[in-house]
């Protein structure tokens, strides 16, 4: 069987690929070398000076300062909305890009992403937001209370069961957070760190990383579970990762908190709100009466039950199916950005539009893709204007069901054979 090959051969193949150790600084370092920004940032082929912009943006400096020096073309056509942005951007134009961009994805003007762009701007223009994004804040902080209140009901009982449970929301709390740190910048945005992962990190692997370039190499929640998991159709995909991954896969998700801890220490990224991660076990040794060890046997505890529950939720989220393009598999000729979207992601038709569902378990998965800034509680509103754009473009937006997506997820770590047929 021939080696792995790319899907686009002609690209330059990701350096940070080529490090011992994957993880999100060495990506974004990587990231600054492979495109050709020239410490600006690039977005299609023009590079801007944003200095003078980054305490002005907003969404928040955070955005600019992590995508300094990097093409994040694909992070700023799906973000801004309503050509706000695209007005102000001349302003900080310094020159013209040296050497071609190395992406596979257009954005051209009569394309199906920038004519859907269009459309949902109008749509949203009609919609009462702020009122409609109550909805989501509410159960936020409702899931963050509930969690915080059993684990501090399993420290004074010194129940383990409890805990679990309080485990089990902090995982539903971390996915709710995650619809806020797509947006600027907000305090409910920090819930994310009390499961001991990080806003900043996951604003890079998830949101610069993963949703401009899923199931590809640049995409890592693809390649940072390797060995473990190797969800690319490669043909030297070992007989174990491709049949025995169903075994183990609760001992990598259930330790996926602790893994992000140990990357902080490794790259010393901590930041201010890494602090927040310290609030349940707090909580814990004061309800139990101050026994220091009893509360943080209990907290490993918590958090390695919030662990599994977050990644056993989000390998079926979405992407994951032996029919959704992943690299080497043979891509559309149209390089739209949007249709690429659509193309790796399959949405579960039990959990589309209902809220609470879709804020616990990355519900309205490919819609949050084209669209991440916008908030979850407003995605629903955006299907008949994406329907219609997909029909018009010649295609149906399909779903599944959470049953399909669990068993294809392990189908496509079985699968070593690209798909030769694009998708359609």
């Amino acid at each position: 069987m021939p080696p792995f090959e790319r899907s686009w051969p002609e690209l330059k193949h990701p350096s940070y690929r080529k490090r011992n150790l994957i993880s999100t600084e060495n990506w974004l370092h990587d990231k600054q070398t492979d495109d050709g920004a020239e410490g600006l940032w690039r977005i299609h082929d023009k590079l801007y000076d944003l200095h003078g912009f980054m305490e002005k943006h907003p969404g928040g400096a955070q955005w600019l300062e992590i995508t300094k020096g990097t093409d994040c073309t694909e992070s700023f056509e799906s973000h801004h909305l309503g050509g706000k942005a695209e007005a102000i951007l001349p302003k900080y134009f310094a020159r013209e890009a040296s050497a071609a961009r190395n992406s596979p994805y257009t954005f051209h003007d009569d394309g199906f992403y920038r004519t859907l762009k269009k459309r949902v701007s109008k749509t949203l223009e009609t919609l009462p937001k702020e009122d409609i994004k109550i909805q989501s804040k509410i159960i936020m902080d409702s899931l963050v209370l509930t969690s915080l209140s059993l684990a501090v009901m399993a420290a004074h009982w010194y129940s383990y069961r409890t805990a679990a449970l309080s485990g089990v929301f902090l995982a539903f709390a971390a996915i709710c957070s995650h619809n806020f740190f797509h947006q600027k910048d907000n305090w409910r945005m920090y819930y994310f760190n009390l499961s001991l992962m990080s806003v900043r990190d996951w604003r890079i692997s998830h949101v610069l990383s993963h949703h401009p370039f899923t199931n590809t190499l640049q995409d890592l929640e693809i390649t940072s579970y390797e060995p473990f998991f190797n969800y690319l159709p490669d043909p030297e995909k070992s007989w174990a990762v491709r049949y025995l991954s169903w075994i183990y896969w609760p001992l990598v998700h259930g330790t996926i908190f602790h893994t992000q801890v140990v990357h902080r220490f490794i790259h010393n990224t901590f930041t201010w709100p890494d602090v927040l991660g310290l609030i349940i076990p707090v909580l814990l040794c004061i309800a139990n009466g101050s026994y220091i060890l009893s509360g943080v046997l209990m907290w490993t505890w918590l958090i390695l039950v919030s662990s599994f529950i977050f990644g056993a939720i989000d390998i079926v989220s979405a992407h994951h199916h032996p029919k959704l393009f992943h690299e080497g598999d043979a891509p559309r000729q149209d390089r739209d950005w949007g249709l690429a979207q659509i193309d790796a992601a399959r949405d579960r038709q039990e959990f589309t539009g209902i809220l609470p569902l879709v804020l616990i378990a990355f519900g309205d998965h490919t819609l949050h893709h084209l669209f991440p800034t916008v908030d979850h509680s407003i995605l629903k509103y955006l299907y008949p204007v994406v329907m219609d754009t997909c029909k018009d473009f010649g295609f149906d937006f399909k779903m599944t069901s959470t049953f399909d997506l669990a068993i294809g997820q392990f189908r496509q770590l079985a699968r070593n054979k690209p798909n030769t047929i694009p998708p359609q």
